[in-house]
């Protein structure tokens, strides 16, 4: 369907028209005159092209009856409206209002706000609308002519979709600078020469020696800052990487690249075709305000978040270390800032291996975890710009929008006063206890697969309370959903489609880009965020879910089992402690409750079931915990033991081994006391060795904590936090204010003055601290279930005076 009409003004006629097909790197809509100009920076097989569409109008919609109150007093040549066959969720006819100049329709927007007046889908960008409509996502087949006097220009009338496969250059960036952030050096790794710029003179290449080897770098040198931002300029025009890979890219290093150019009153034009680094917002130097045309950013940080890696720590020497077996080329990471100024005067050679180690890390953390694969899957699927991390809101609209519009509705406004809160997953009460023989049960992608069964849906709440109830679902909250053409539920069907034919495929980035997209389609129908939003929309998934949670666990125990716990989609089922064939046992519970599943929905609703249950696991040793001081189960907080075929596993689900805010000492006692306790070995001999070597002192370099500052120290309204509190101290013992800025590392133990920092330390450290709300917490749990006793020696009978 088309929203609005294409032309070309100024295409050259005699140019026979062409097919020019690519993939979307960034997209712009820019004002030239009375124009608006959608500007897309494509890569193609022979190189980039710049490609524009003329006379694209931001625009929105309105009831048709509130056209004249919305347009009254405003120039026809700045805003006009045009009747469609579409109605809003209220079952009202729509107009399209058309404005001349984003800026016109933002006046729009706000007088709508000062009439009470409602606009629909205002915020949509007719970069993104022009794409999205025609279910364009990130490979694209444009119909147009190139610009006779400037080939990489060309000017597009209409596009569809395309399965292109175009190969993108990719490059690592990072940069090393004073702590006043004078730039020392830029190095770049990757599809590309790996080599440093740096400010200074000397050899074509240096050689650091380090760990016995030595190590050569290709160094370009710059007399001063100036001619550094120059030759990187340069570098960016002869290598044209379509990439840029790097570890808080955006917010560091290009944002200090900026800042350092605008100092020296330069414009960074390090963009595709001479375009300078900019960035939408003025002072707001994050990822979704970069201007960086024809070039795509992605961090690592955001990046592993977005694919649901998990590490204590984010910065680079710690995730480097987890995930290749190395770290920085540096002494101290964590107080680099001094080190790096002291090699930048003393020893360049190592730190233009320093800056280039840094660089290849990153490269080798992407190609490790295969980001950049995920990054393209996920655009591919969404229809969001290639490199836009986060926006779960905005990939639900992309994806449903252009079928709701075929359906005939547009998306409703956003709801002044949301309705009630929807309730969360399931979770029963806990038995807790030691076991043997607990199977987990899961249900594959629960929610997607209620949404798809039970025919949830935007556009079928609409339609589904104004039917008969023979023609609709009945849903929680007074929510009834039509049985025509569901929209959401097709989508699901198509990305599951999507995921099975990547695991057939060995496609793991693909597979876990729609994973991660079907699970996030409850969270955005229940976020107040989205103008989807509505409390029986969501409470439909999570009360269905509840029932269907309760129903499981009522069948399984008429199988004559017991369910000792259950968690939103997962079912506990304790075998006894003789149990044979505890596969066989599961597999045959499966099967059980999935054929009830399809009888039942068949029978009482006519539905087809996509609900499947799965066997997970089979756990030999289970240790649900009591509350603390309770006798009440926990919930959330589970151990468990498996053999894997090679060696036992040990599971930690909520508990402190999983937590980044518990000593090393007490992650490592923690788990070799479930260890112990599943090998039945003796506890309470090693807590007793424990707490000897604790008080003695020798587990000292366990005890540090280590916590970065999420803002600076002078922007924490509590400072009772205890890296806070360290870090205050911290910045009065070395008078460094940078100690104590955002993103700084600070590492500090426990002692009779409180939380001090490491290497400043005014007080002995508190070894009852760590032992009373370290250890003991960790210990209770399981003396509880044992019902045993261990009395604590004390500190005064173990110092060594």
């Amino acid at each position: 369907m088309e929203l609005s009409s294409v032309c070309c003004p100024g295409s050259n006629e005699s140019m026979a028209p062409t097919l020019l097909k690519g993939r979307v790197l960034t997209r712009a809509s820019v004002q030239r005159g009375g124009d608006t100009v959608l500007e897309y920076l494509i890569k193609t097989t022979n190189g980039p092209v710049k490609v524009e569409v003329h006379n694209q109008r931001p625009m929105a919609f309105c009831h048709s009856d509130e056209v004249e109150r919305i347009l009254t007093g405003v120039a026809q040549t700045e805003a006009w409206a045009q009747p469609l066959t579409l109605q809003s969720f209220s079952r009202q006819p729509v107009h399209a209002v058309y404005c001349r100049t984003g800026v016109m329709l933002k006046r729009l927007v706000s007088r709508a706000q000062e009439l009470d007046v409602a606009l629909y889908e205002a915020d949509i960008k007719p970069e993104q609308r022009f794409l999205i409509e025609r279910f364009v996502a990130l490979d694209a087949e444009f119909y147009g002519y190139f610009d006779a006097s400037d080939p990489s220009r060309f000017v597009a009338s209409r596009v569809r979709a395309a399965s292109e496969d175009i190969s993108l250059k990719a490059v690592s960036l990072d940069i090393e600078c004073s702590m006043s952030g004078e730039l020392y050096s830029v190095g770049v790794f990757g599809d590309c020469e790996p080599k440093v710029i740096m400010v200074g003179e000397g050899d074509g290449v240096l050689t650091c020696h380090r760990d016995g080897l030595d190590h050569r770098v290709a160094v370009e040198w710059a007399a001063d800052e100036v001619s550094l931002l120059l030759s990187l300029q340069r570098w960016f025009l002869e290598v044209d990487p379509d990439i840029l890979l790097g570890w808080s890219v955006v917010t560091f290093d290009l944002s200090l690249l900026w800042r350092r150019a605008k100092h020296h009153g330069m414009r960074l034009c390090i963009g595709r075709f001479g375009k300078p680094l900019n960035w939408k917002v003025e002072d707001k130097h994050r990822p979704e305000t970069l201007d960086l045309p024809g070039r795509v950013v992605l961090d690592g940080i955001d990046w592993l978040k977005a694919a649901f890696y998990q590490f204590d720590s984010f910065a680079l020497d710690r995730v480097a270390g987890e995930l290749l077996g190395e770290g920085k080329a540096i002494h101290n990471p964590d107080d680099r800032g001094e080190e790096i100024t002291r090699l930048f005067r003393e020893d360049k050679a190592a730190l233009a291996f320093y800056n280039l180690t840094d660089c290849r890390l990153v490269w080798d953390i992407f190609q490790k975890t295969d980001l950049i694969h995920f990054a393209l899957e996920r655009a591919r699927l969404t229809g969001l710009e290639f490199g836009r991390v986060g926006a779960s809101v905005a990939a639900f609209n992309h994806l449903y929008l252009p079928h709701l519009h075929r359906a005939g509705f547009v998306a409703p406004a956003m709801q002044k006063i949301p309705g009630p809160d929807s309730p969360g997953g399931y979770v029963m009460d806990s038995f807790p206890g030691l076991y043997r023989n607990v199977l987990v049960l899961d249900y594959k992608s629960l929610y997607p697969s209620i949404i798809r069964t039970f025919l949830i849906d935007p556009k079928g709440l609409v339609l589904g309370l104004t039917e008969p109830e023979a023609m609709s679902v009945e849903g929680f909250r007074g929510a009834r959903f039509s049985r025509k053409s569901p929209i959401l539920p097709k989508l699901v069907e198509t990305l599951a489609s999507r995921r099975e034919e990547a695991k057939a495929n060995q496609n793991g980035p693909m597979s876990q880009a729609v994973k991660i997209i079907m699970n996030s389609l409850y969270g955005v129908l229940g976020s107040r965020g989205c103008v989807f939003h509505d409390y029986r929309l969501a409470s439909s998934i999570t009360l269905r879910g509840h029932e269907i949670m309760r129903t499981t666990k009522a069948w399984i125990e008429a199988e004559g089992f017991q369910v000792i716990y259950g968690d939103t989609d997962s079912t506990f089922v304790w075998l006894g402690n003789d149990a044979q064939n505890a596969r066989a046992t599961g597999c045959a519970l499966v099967e059980m409750v999935n054929r009830r599943w399809q009888q039942q929905l068949h029978d009482d609703k006519g539905l087809e079931c996509f609900l499947e249950l799965e066997f997970e696991r089979h756990f030999e040793q289970f240790f649900m915990p009591t509350l603390r001081h309770s006798t009440e189960g926990s919930k959330k907080r589970y151990v468990g033991r498996y053999d894997n075929g090679d060696e036992k596993v040990l599971v930690f689900k909520g508990m402190e081994q999983v937590r980044s805010d518990w000593s090393p000492l007490a992650r490592r006692v923690q788990y070799e006391l479930y260890r112990r306790l599943f090998q039945q070995e003796d506890l309470l001999e090693y807590v007793s060795d424990v707490e000897k070597a604790l008080f003695a002192g020798e587990y000292d370099n366990e005890l540090v904590f280590q916590k970065r500052l999420k803002r600076d120290i002078s922007q924490y309204t509590a400072k009772s936090a205890p890296h806070v509190k360290a870090a205050a101290a911290l910045v009065s013992a070395t008078g460094d204010s940078s100690r104590g800025k955002r993103g700084a590392s600070i590492s500090y133990l426990f002692t009779k003055a409180g939380a001090e920092p490491l290497g400043y330390l005014s007080q002995p450290i508190d070894y009852d601290y760590y032992f009373d709300r370290q250890l003991m917490p960790i210990l209770e749990p399981i003396l509880a279930v044992l019902k045993v006793n261990y009395q604590k020696a004390g500190a005064e009978q173990l110092l060594l005076i």
